[in-house]
């Protein structure tokens, strides 16, 4: 499963909104992060290292096949 795919479950586990999430990678607007979930804006692994922090969650979490 990639990534974007995982952090979008993740999301909807938390019961987030886009706009909570892009608050916590530091975008202004829910657009932004939009364009990241939807593929049309590169994830980053600095994202990531965001997410994981967040949710504590190690990094490779979610680069394996388990859904988290």
């Amino acid at each position: 499963m990639e990534a974007l795919t995982k952090i979008k479950q993740m999301r909807k586990k938390y019961h987030l909104i886009q706009k909570d999430m892009a608050d916590i990678l530091g975008y202004k607007t829910a657009k932004a992060y939009h364009d990241i979930e939807s593929g049309r804006t590169k994830l980053k692994l600095e994202h990531i290292k965001k997410l994981s922090t967040r949710f504590n969650i190690p990094v490779e979490k979610f680069f394996d096949n388990n859904i988290t």
